[in-house]
């Protein structure tokens, strides 16, 4: 890999990552994400190409799609993945990037997530509301919210998802539909992202910095960052968030909010992926490269 290219790493502050390793796509990255049980990734572009990379971001296998992908979500066992195409088209992929089921939405689709094994799918709706599909593509359940729910993820030992809407909600929900707890928020909410081995909700705040729940939805903290946070990623244990502004800056902290490492990219971050065990992060930028990171 030519070292110049990412010189850029070298010139913030902390410790720049070991050694970097990086995927460029040949169109426009519509989603991306990791699978950090198998550690396989998944990438969607804007001509109906979906690729799968293994650990070192080789390509293991490529289809084409008559249509693009739009949202993407892939479970943590690398065996199934959820994908949104035109408004309201949900499709579920199997290993191999192959279609098993299509199904049409009762609504257009503002965000979806699938559950660390490939069971449910989550589908939440531009209006309010959303459903829950099993792996046959069935409705399982319907959940009532107040706002339009714009990120959501599956927690991995229960079957709970935690959603946020772009402002003003953060809630839990079953599988069954059952709202667990609701809770009101001020600051408008640009991505969300969960620590899972002592639950931990973060939510990218915008200029509210990096905003921390626990697992009922009680406030426990926050960091402030330079700029305005619109993309977060944190580690399974816990003990690594990526974080990126609008401003083009890239952050890596520790836990406690403690600044490991701080960069100015040359194109903007897009995605974030963390490793599970806090040791390497994926960052996928506008100009349509994947850069593995590696400390």
């Amino acid at each position: 890999m030519n070292a110049e290219q990412f010189s850029w790493m070298t010139r913030g502050s902390g410790i720049p990552p070991k050694s970097v390793s990086a995927f460029q796509a040949d169109s426009t990255i519509t989603d991306f994400a990791g699978m950090f049980e198998c550690g396989d990734f998944v990438l969607s572009d804007d001509q109906g190409t979906l690729y799968r990379l293994d650990a070192l971001l080789n390509v293991s296998l490529i289809t084409r799609l008559q249509e693009p992908v739009s949202q993407l979500a892939w479970s943590a066992t690398g065996n199934a993945g959820s994908a949104l195409i035109g408004k309201n088209t949900i499709i579920r992929l199997d290993d191999n990037l192959k279609v098993v089921w299509s199904v049409e939405a009762p609504f257009d689709c503002s965000t979806i997530a699938i559950d660390p094994f490939g069971t449910y799918t989550f589908v939440a709706s531009k209006e309010t509301g959303a459903i829950v599909l099993d792996d046959r593509g069935k409705r399982a359940s319907s959940i009532e919210t107040a706002r339009c729910l714009a990120y959501a993820q599956f927690l991995v030992d229960d079957p709970i998802i935690i959603a946020a809407a772009e402002h003003g909600l953060l809630g839990a929900y079953t599988v069954s539909g059952e709202k667990i707890w609701q809770q009101n928020i001020s600051s408008n909410v640009g991505g969300l992202s969960l620590s899972q081995k002592e639950i931990h909700i973060y939510l990218a705040a915008l200029n509210h910095g990096l905003q921390v729940y626990d697992g009922q939805g009680e406030t426990a903290g926050g960091y402030f960052l330079e700029g305005t946070v619109d993309h977060i990623a944190a580690s399974y244990q816990g003990n690594q968030i990526f974080a990126s502004t609008v401003e083009n800056q890239l952050f890596r902290l520790d836990e406690n909010g403690e600044l490991l490492w701080a960069a100015t990219p040359e194109s903007l971050v897009t995605h974030l992926y963390s490793h599970p065990l806090g040791k390497q992060g994926v960052a996928v930028f506008e100009s349509n490269q994947l850069v593995m990171m590696q400390w």
